[in-house]
């Protein structure tokens, strides 16, 4: 069974399978269908979480053995396979069609994959996940269908937008649904609830440190700790809203992310660069060096901070401080060549 992530909801209201396969390179779809499967889960009474992460040479018969050593008076769990490169080798794959065949009682599985080509789709190990569970497909949001997408969110928090006020927010964030989702999140703190104008969204929108903001993408692909931390301190005193500029550090490292996954699953590092466009084309030199400098499970942590981040900013998280998170994901990125290679 396969659905669009924006249909997850209606769903889960019906119930849970017993495995979800989120795929796509859309970070925010796939991460609010993620958020949503494992909510579900914890409600359901999956209350022991456990995850894989699948990098390099793995031990597949891990994920086997938590699942036969259930015990009789053990808690449902959840347990999250995540793949970021797409590819599970063939040890991997035979292990994951002999895994979606005989699913481990009260357990929900939630595989986590990237986007994928027509190819891999069509193996027999995604059949497999896909014939005895649900496929979450987290798929990008066209120039066209971007504003409506923005109005029903900014519904959601009380705003009604002109349609100039969405041409221009989609304009804004260049096809980028998280930063288009943290552009909203901040029009909700600084405006009443009602109907906002163009006037209104280009002021909250553009009279925000961007020079500054944007010097934090550039110290992040240089691995300028310090001038990262002098941004960051800048922007913190200046009375900036964090949901302001994370998006820019967000789309940073989701691009490190998407460009070291593909490299990862065979494409050459020309090749990943080329799909770059607008701003980012402009600094393909520092990216590329970026690459090379950080390793894929360190700038899928850094992603995982930036969740924490955003979950401290809106009070859902209550403990530590976003700002603080925020600078530690700048210090660990920007860790010299040595530290990187993991």
């Amino acid at each position: 069974m396969n659905i669009p992530a924006d249909r997850l909801s209606d769903h889960l209201a019906r119930g849970l399978a017993a495995l979800y396969v989120v795929v796509g390179d859309e970070p925010l779809a796939a991460q609010e269908a993620a958020d949503a499967i494992r909510a579900a889960a914890r409600a359901a009474g999956h209350s022991e979480r456990t995850v894989y992460t699948v990098l390099g040479r793995y031990n597949w018969q891990g994920i086997f053995a938590a699942g036969d050593n259930f015990s009789l008076f053990a808690e449902r769990r959840l347990a999250e396979i995540r793949i970021p490169s797409g590819k599970p080798g063939v040890d991997g794959a035979k292990a994951l069609e002999t895994y979606a065949a005989k699913l481990p009682a009260d357990t929900l599985t939630l595989i986590s994959l990237p986007g994928l080509d027509w190819k891999t789709m069509q193996s027999r190990w995604f059949a497999a996940l896909a014939k005895s569970g649900v496929v979450v497909e987290a798929k990008p949001v066209d120039r066209a269908a971007l504003p409506g997408w923005i109005d029903r969110r900014l519904a959601g928090q009380g705003l009604r937008a002109e349609r100039a006020a969405l041409e221009f927010l989609a304009d804004q964030v260049e096809g980028n649904l998280l930063a288009a989702q943290q552009e909203i999140d901040k029009l909700a703190l600084l405006l009443p609830a009602g109907t906002i104008t163009l006037a209104d969204v280009e002021h909250a929108v553009v009279d925000v440190s961007r020079l500054e903001a944007d010097a934090l993408q550039d110290a992040l692909y240089a691995g300028d700790g310090a001038r990262f931390a002098q941004v960051v301190a800048d922007l913190r005193d200046s009375g900036e809203a964090v949901p302001a500029i994370l998006w820019q550090v967000s789309s940073a490292v989701q691009l490190l992310l998407r460009l070291k996954s593909a490299v990862a699953q065979g494409d050459s590092l020309p090749a990943a660069m080329r799909a770059l466009w607008g701003r980012d084309k402009q600094r393909a030199p520092q990216i590329e060096r970026a690459l090379k400098r950080l390793g894929l499970a360190k700038i899928e942590s850094a992603l995982s901070d930036l969740a924490l981040i955003d979950r401290q900013a809106k009070g859902l998280e209550r403990v530590g401080d976003p700002w603080d998170t925020l600078l530690r994901v700048g210090m660990t990125l920007a860790e010299p060549v040595g530290n990187g290679k993991r």
